[in-house]
């Protein structure tokens, strides 16, 4: 692990929040900061470094809980970073980057305690897949959030706080959709090179993973289908991103727990 990359992340990820946080003080938070855009472009970058070379290790890919949580929330922030460049999103990055603060912390403090594993070509495009869909859907969750408190907000004629700095409604809602159809696709491509690519797909470490990511493949495409034949929006949207979200956490985190515990003396 490149100890020295984790520290320059979490300092810049700090400088980082702190340059919109001023932003928003000002009263000026429909714009990213530049401040926020330079010290989280160069955070995304030092993280990156910090964990592929915590996963990269000379036995093979450690794959372990930290490692993966960490590479995840590096992705979410470089995703979100992105996109607040063409959409108004860039104030989900106050949440965004604490936690990817926490997820370096954790690797620094939970090192890797599994053996290195050896994957094909195509397993690696299977796992790469399977993390960029969890981190496009996990942004999608939290845009689902924010979209709930803000319209709670509106319903109950709350104009200050959250309503005065986020985007409208319907524009905060047109993000969602491109969120879920985005998370749907690299879903949708994990599934099938898992169906290529990994052996025994429905054995016993990895059966419950395979039906709730299917779970949750299911309720995004019935999403997708609600929002293009019957206009469904607003909190029907919010509950099935939700539950998609909930099936995808459930499948990823109870597979590591069992291989975690079955790998435990």
């Amino acid at each position: 692990m490149n100890i020295a990359s984790s520290l320059i992340a979490v300092l810049l990820y700090f400088f980082a929040t702190g340059a919109q946080v001023r932003r928003l003080r000002l009263g000026n938070g429909q714009q990213l900061s530049r401040g926020a855009l330079c010290f989280g472009a160069i955070a995304i970058t030092a993280h990156f470094v910090a964990a592929v070379s915590a996963i990269a290790t000379p036995m093979g890919a450690d794959l372990g809980l930290s490692q993966l949580f960490s590479l995840l929330t590096g992705l979410i922030c470089a995703i979100t970073l992105g996109a607040s460049l063409r959409r108004p999103i860039h104030n989900l990055l106050l949440a965004l980057f604490p936690l990817a603060m926490l997820a370096i912390a954790l690797e620094l403090l939970l090192p890797g305690q599994q053996v290195g594993e050896k994957h094909t070509a195509g397993m690696y495009s299977h796992i790469i897949l399977s993390i960029l869909a969890y981190s496009m859907l996990t942004i999608a969750a939290v845009q689902a959030l924010v979209l709930a408190s803000q319209d709670r907000m509106l319903r109950q004629h709350q104009l200050r706080g959250l309503p005065s700095f986020m985007p409208p409604l319907q524009t905060m809602e047109s993000m969602l959709f491109e969120l879920v159809a985005a998370s749907f696709l690299l879903l949708t491509a994990a599934i099938g090179t898992g169906v290529v690519f990994v052996d025994d797909l429905l054995g016993q470490n990895l059966a419950h993973k395979t039906l709730f990511s299917i779970m949750a493949w299911l309720l995004l495409g019935v999403l997708i289908g609600g929002r293009l034949a019957l206009g469904w929006r607003g909190r029907t949207a919010i509950r099935w991103t939700l539950w998609a979200f909930a099936f995808l956490l459930l499948g990823y985190l109870g597979t590591k727990i069992a291989l975690s515990l079955i790998a435990s003396p």
